[in-house]
């Protein structure tokens, strides 16, 4: 299968993807871009140990999580839903209905936590380290680890009584 045949096949479901991560249809048309562009260049080492979607998709993420790096800056909760728990079989979910419902779901449930859980939570998504959350919420490094991780249990707790989540 040649470099173009595999851009066809797989464009679509690359971009669902990143406009799932992002919530931003112009970025994920630049994190697309960018995403074939490497594997472009990585093609001919490419070995086949796993499906070409699951590779494509591993540099999308990669892609992505280099861009919010990049970023810093707080995301609202309707660009990053996906993004702890793109690896628990999330990204396969290609349909529109169910990422929209999924999202509307995620905010609802972020909703019930406290201002100070949510900001870290986001924070956290956006690349900040456990140091500088603490210091931008006037807290220790160790208590917004213990923040994170409980917002994240939380979340995972609710989306698999969702029936999100193939753990």
């Amino acid at each position: 299968m040649g470099f173009e045949e595999i851009y066809s096949l797989y464009k679509q479901d690359v971009f669902c993807y990143l406009c799932g991560l992002t919530g931003n249809a112009d970025e994920a048309e630049e994190l697309l871009a960018e995403t074939f562009f490497r594997a472009f260049l990585g093609f001919q080492a490419f070995r086949s140990e796993s499906s070409v979607k699951t590779w494509l998709f591993a540099i999308a993420k990669h892609v992505f999580y280099q861009h919010l790096t990049k970023r810093r800056r707080e995301i609202p909760v309707e660009d990053t839903f996906l993004y702890p728990l793109c690896e628990r079989g999330i990204e396969n979910r290609s349909d529109t209905q169910s990422t929209v419902a999924l999202t509307q779901l995620v905010s609802s449930l972020l909703a019930k936590k406290d201002e100070r859980s949510r900001r870290a939570f986001h924070l956290r998504l956006a690349g900040y380290s456990f140091r500088e959350i603490g210091q931008a919420l006037g807290i220790s490094e160790n208590s917004a680890r213990v923040l994170v991780h409980r917002v994240r249990l939380y979340l995972q707790t609710e989306l698999k009584k969702e029936g999100y989540g193939n753990e």
